[in-house]
């Protein structure tokens, strides 16, 4: 639970003795260890909390608009690594009986596409901010209370507990945005979807031949299916809500929805935590990344967000995700035609 308020005597006590630092960052995916990096390289003391959830062991596409931003934050020999990464050629699409629609990669700014194994993707990024200077810290947040100078934050381990006090906090805590709704982010879901994965094969050799992502409608739901750097094939089948109940396998929350305000005072989200988006626009990571390196910008001053810049980042956000949502309507009324 978290805490809102004033704290309890026994909490003041051990606020007393926390440890004090400029920066939090609650989440270690993408988005989350991108900015403690950034941070930690501009020389803030900047400690990166990870829950320790499961690891996405899972494949996702980074499509060529992403090459900017892999190139601003030097992150092109990470995926140049076959361990991580294999090319990736474009988007072969099939709409019931229509003829099969392509979208070849090399005719898109950047041209180059990658599959990436999230796991290891996340693992590598982790490892780059550690690097740089950030602090791990490994448990969940279970108390946030602010004080006159940032943020009283309370997280808890196994058999431990930490108490931290920051001038500014991060919230990279994916979908839920745990921390951005209970600071007043408000979160607005445009469509709920769920996700089934299913790993159909790892038969397959390791490879760094380019390979598609294949997109199929069957009536109330879509299937994606593509090959790993590993050589595992993988499909994702997305439902509507209404028939989320057809996903009998491993199902995961694939809604498209952002908040309305994704940055406030001493706050900023970002990643999935700002915006999420339909599987089929392949963002992710794109805004993982893109939002964290804008996210620094806006926080790199000593005396913390301007009210400016937590206006025009909130308005970037939901500009970002309702141009995406154009995007998917297109494809959506070419699936239902």
């Amino acid at each position: 639970m978290f805490r809102g308020g004033r704290a309890s005597a026994r909490a003041r006590f051990e606020i007393l003795a926390a440890r004090r630092v400029d920066i939090v960052v609650v989440g270690a995916g993408p988005a989350g260890s991108t900015a403690a990096r950034l941070l930690a390289c501009r020389g803030r003391q900047v400690v990166l909390v990870d829950a320790g959830q499961p690891k996405r062991d899972r494949l996702e596409i980074v499509s060529p608009s992403a090459t900017g931003i892999v190139r601003a934050l030097q992150l092109e020999e990470v995926l140049a690594d076959p361990f991580i990464a294999r090319p990736c050629a474009g988007i072969r699409r099939t709409w019931g009986s229509q003829k099969q629609e392509i979208d070849d990669f090399l005719y898109r700014p950047g041209s180059q596409g990658y599959i990436v194994d999230r796991a290891r993707f996340d693992a590598r990024l982790r490892g780059l901010a550690f690097v740089a200077g950030a602090s791990a810290l490994n448990g969940r947040v279970v108390g946030v209370c602010r004080n006159q100078g940032g943020f009283e934050i309370e997280v808890r381990s196994v058999g431990a507990t930490t108490n931290l006090v920051s001038s500014l906090l991060v919230d990279a805590t994916g979908r839920s945005a745990a921390l951005a709704c209970r600071l007043g982010g408000e979160r607005i879901v445009k469509e709920r979807l769920v996700a089934e994965r299913k790993l159909l094969d790892w038969s397959g050799a390791p490879s760094q031949e380019a390979a598609w992502l294949d997109v199929e409608a069957h009536g109330s739901s879509w299937t994606y299916a593509t090959f790993g750097p590993d050589g595992r094939r993988e499909s994702w089948t997305v439902y509507r809500d209404e028939c989320r109940r057809m996903a009998r396998g491993e199902r995961f929350n694939a809604s498209a929805a952002c908040l309305r305000h994704a940055a406030g005072k001493d706050w900023i989200a970002i990643g999935d935590a700002a915006a999420t988006f339909d599987p089929i626009a392949s963002q992710g990571v794109v805004n993982a990344l893109s939002s964290a390196l804008v996210a620094v910008g806006a926080i790199a001053k000593e005396g913390g967000i301007e009210p400016e810049a937590t206006a025009d980042y909130s308005a970037a956000m939901r500009a970002t995700f309702a141009y995406s949502e154009l995007g998917r309507a297109e494809v959506y009324h070419a699936l239902n035609c």
